[in-house]
């Protein structure tokens, strides 16, 4: 058994070797298509993170009646703060709201200029854990007895949770598109491989070489070419993607952008394992029909 397997080993880096040319074609093929691969992922992932930012910025503006002692303004917050879907909630006494126009304004007389009078009500802001659920949460507020008006943005928010939906699919339409092309790359390649050898794979099967014995290598050869492209395209795309995370936090800093690092070798390890995987398969589609 472990002779078998050291001549299985052992023939698969003779062919790659004596191949040589090819092998050079298989392993700039394998890392073509891994970087359009790892480039989509990223892609993806920031479009995600794109649409997750737009949403998270969305806020229900709860205005409170100006009849509404502190206490019962206090305990509208505690009722909004239980209600489902709700992610945090921050109340903003009227008093504090005139104190930061005022600084905004530059002024610091507001106040007595307006007679001592304060126009601003008591405000809480709310955010939802999902931007979906934010109509619903504010249908909820406005019923709650001591609310003045809900705002939260109606007619635009519709039309940006559409847009977020739009760029969470496009990301992953372009991750699909890709890893079929790549898949459909390696395969086309390592086939070109496997036919150009059809006439050893003839020979083999008339010495009486078992149907293993002549699909082994070929997959070895499969997984190595796989690897080795895989390897290539990670420090590619790696180098590429630190480049572009720089330029974007020094130049574009307001753009959110995925900057995690296990994110990042999670990307890596998925082109690693891809690329060893579509070797292999494609290996198998190629040799298979030799071996009816």
């Amino acid at each position: 058994m472990l002779n078998q397997v050291s001549f299985v080993i052992v023939q698969a880096l003779v062919s790659l070797k004596r191949n040589i040319w090819l092998t050079i074609a298989s392993i700039l093929t394998v890392m073509t298509a891994l970087i359009l691969l790892g480039g989509s992922v990223f892609f993806l992932a920031n479009t995600s993170n794109l649409a997750t930012s737009f949403e998270s910025q969305i806020e229900i503006a709860v205005f409170i009646n100006d009849n509404q002692n502190r206490e019962q303004v206090i305990d509208l917050r505690n009722q909004i703060q239980v209600m489902a879907g709700v992610d945090t909630v921050e109340l903003t006494a009227k008093e504090d709201a005139i104190i930061e126009f005022q600084e905004s304004m530059g002024s610091s007389s507001l106040l007595e200029d307006l007679g001592g009078i304060n126009p601003f009500p008591d405000k809480i802001t709310v955010k939802a854990t999902d931007a979906r659920l934010v109509e619903g949460i504010a249908n909820q507020i406005a019923e709650i007895n001591g609310v003045d008006k809900v705002r939260y943005g109606q007619g635009i928010l519709e039309k940006l949770i559409q847009f977020t939906d739009w760029l969470r699919w496009i990301g992953i339409a372009v991750v699909a598109a890709f890893a079929f092309a790549s898949f459909l790359l390696i395969t086309l390649n390592i086939k070109t491989n496997v036919n150009s050898r059809e006439n050893e794979i003839q020979i083999m099967r008339l010495v009486g070489a078992s149907n293993g014995l002549i699909k082994w290598p070929f997959f070895i050869e499969g997984l190595l070419l796989g690897f080795i492209g895989g390897i290539i395209s990670i420090g590619i795309v790696g180098i590429g993607y630190n480049w572009l995370l720089q330029y974007i936090i020094t130049t574009l800093a307001f753009l959110p952008v995925v900057a995690d690092q296990m994110f990042m070798i999670s990307v890596f390890a998925l082109m690693l394992i891809g690329g060893m995987i579509m070797g292999v398969l494609a290996s198998v589609f190629a040799v298979r029909k030799f071996l009816k």
